[in-house]
């Protein structure tokens, strides 16, 4: 999606949307509460809050009233809590604007009962209690005076005492049950006070999957709305979640360099051999942070990953490009990270190489970068599918299953690192469809045509390595609409198709081979496949778009 802005933070609405929904079923269909906090963790409060209704949030959570207000001036109409508030909070609007207020102390409680007086209105409220993490939220010696006052005052019609919560430490499992004791009695002593809260929540995104006796009937959750793992050990995909924002720049300039150029401020980075650089317009201003100077950290360009060399800029980095710079140009799309299932690199990446959780990387992407809702033509939950193969058989066997599903007229664009098995599961595909074989892989023809051995439709095996345009397809003559194509190296070649599946193979790193693996290492494999043993297990994501995958792929 283009906007004309340098740089663009696409954030996925099937992505949120079905990231609720996946909450909703680990969690047995508790309340979610959506925290679309910060700025929706840096993803944009407003289409945050939109996708997470759809996906079935019954509420929204926000720390500070003005993030509340401003989602109502905006036009959001559903629940939203707040619970941090100033020692001079003016209580007024938010009452006026039905923003549910979580409570910390009795100060607090009095201000909003006589906001609630003087609009002739009954406010909304939730106790806020700590119970173990020492931060905001009333101290158990409070909880007596503070619960009395809150069933007082709902007798008198002037609040509603909706739900009670709480905060982990999330300083493992004895701890949280300790905490959970905690809040138990705090709930108990609620009830006996005379009120009857209808949500009850502890758990936020770590516990919420982690921790099931900590569900109670609602959960609070964050970073999980938008894809990321709460986990150092566990990755987005384990969870089942989709991440949601893909962050976009685009190439400036090109500059080609000899041998022992220096480049960017200090000169922290020469280049060895003759390469040409590319200028990308984001930098530290934008949440890129300069601690990734030479730290390794790459950028996905044409499906490749290029390295960021010399010092980050305020408002610009480089890239090294390599060979790859006879295959881009000016305005050629740069994606800093996004859902790794695409080939990309995940935020992850960043936070590991700073020693930080992607928590930060994400609110910190800065104001010039404009955040673009995407997505409602992109696949939901239901067409996406990622799936562990053990080896090459099993690659062949997938394959096998999508040949036997593919029709005339469907495009598969496949995409991994050389040695990932992408020729392996062309193969397979090839006999599922039942064409003359043997399907090897295409990299000296460009195309290579498989006619059926009955009356199916011929394969067409591509590889649009060397394409440089998409429109360089039409010079090849094929005929997409009777046959089923399969394009390796094919990432952004779908244009304006109606519906087309994207693979997208992930190998560990270092792992599976090298990029001059001999053809006959594996038995009956090219030589784009699985290579030397061992054998490493693959990730392969299969993305169906448009209509004809609507309902999944396998």
């Amino acid at each position: 999606m283009r906007t004309g802005s340098m740089r663009v933070a696409e954030i996925s609405l099937p992505a949120i949307r079905s990231n609720v929904r996946r909450i909703r079923e680990v969690t047995g269909g508790a309340t979610v509460i959506a925290v679309i906090k910060a700025n929706g963790y840096g993803h944009g409060s407003l289409i945050a809050a939109r996708a997470a209704i759809e996906g079935g949030a019954a509420l929204l959570g926000v720390t500070d009233l003005e993030e509340a207000l401003g989602l109502r001036a905006a036009g959001v109409e559903a629940p939203i809590l707040c619970w941090l508030h100033g020692v001079n909070a003016d209580f007024n609007a938010a009452v006026a604007d039905r923003i549910e207020i979580g409570v910390s102390h009795l100060a607090q409680l009095e201000a909003v009962a006589g906001a609630a007086a003087r609009a002739g209105a009954r406010a909304t409220v939730q106790f806020k209690v700590d119970t173990g993490l020492s931060r905001n939220g009333a101290a158990p010696a409070e909880w007596a005076e503070l619960f009395a006052r809150g069933a007082e005052l709902e007798r008198e019609g002037l609040v509603r005492v909706r739900g009670v919560f709480s905060h982990l430490a999330n300083a493992g499992d004895a701890r949280d049950r300790e905490q959970a004791a905690r809040f138990d009695e705090a709930v108990a002593m609620l009830r006996t006070a005379g009120c009857d809260p209808e949500l009850v929540h502890l758990a936020a995104s770590a516990a919420t999957f982690t921790s099931p006796h900590l569900h109670y009937n609602a959960v609070r959750v964050g970073v999980t709305i938008f894809g990321l793992s709460p986990f150092a050990g566990r990755s987005s995909a384990d969870l089942g979640l989709v991440p949601a924002m893909t962050l976009k720049s685009e190439i400036v300039a090109l500059r080609e360099v000899s041998a022992g150029t220096g480049v960017s401020y200090g000169y922290s980075h020469v280049v060895q051999n003759d390469t040409t650089l590319a200028l990308v317009p984001i930098g530290y201003a934008d949440g890129m942070p300069r601690a990734l100077n030479g730290a390794g950290a790459t950028v996905a360009i044409a499906g490749h990953h290029c390295p960021i060399v010399g010092r980050i800029g305020m408002d610009q980095c480089i890239v090294d490009l390599g060979s790859l710079a006879k295959r881009v140009g000016l305005g050629e799309p740069v994606v800093l990270f996004g859902d790794p299932s695409t080939g990309v690199p995940p935020v992850e990446v960043w936070a590991e190489l700073m020693g930080t959780i992607n928590y930060e990387i994400i609110v910190g992407i800065g104001s010039r970068v404009v955040r673009v809702a995407a997505g409602d033509g992109e696949p939901d939950a239901a067409a996406r599918q990622r799936l562990g193969i053990a080896d090459p058989e099993a690659m062949h066997e997938l394959g096998l299953h999508l040949g036997a599903r593919l029709a005339a007229g469907d495009l598969v664009i496949l995409t991994g690192p050389l040695g990932a098995g992408k020729t392996t599961l062309a193969r397979g595909i090839g006999e599922g469809l039942g064409v003359r074989g043997p399907v090897t892989s295409p990299t000296f023809v460009l195309a290579r045509t498989h006619p059926s051995l009955g009356d199916g439709p011929p394969l067409v095996h591509l590889d649009a390595y060397r394409l440089a345009d998409p429109a360089e397809l039409d010079d090849l003559d094929l005929d997409f609409d009777g046959s089923v194509v399969v394009a390796e190296w094919g990432a952004g070649m779908a244009l304006e198709r109606g519906s087309w599946l994207e693979i997208v193979i992930e190998r560990p790193e270092g792992g599976g081979g090298s990029d001059g693996a001999d053809a006959g290492t594996v038995a009956g494999m090219g030589e784009d496949d699985f290579g030397e043993a061992p054998v490493e297990p693959r990730t392969v994501t299969i993305t169906g778009y448009g209509p004809r995958w609507q309902a999944g792929v396998l």
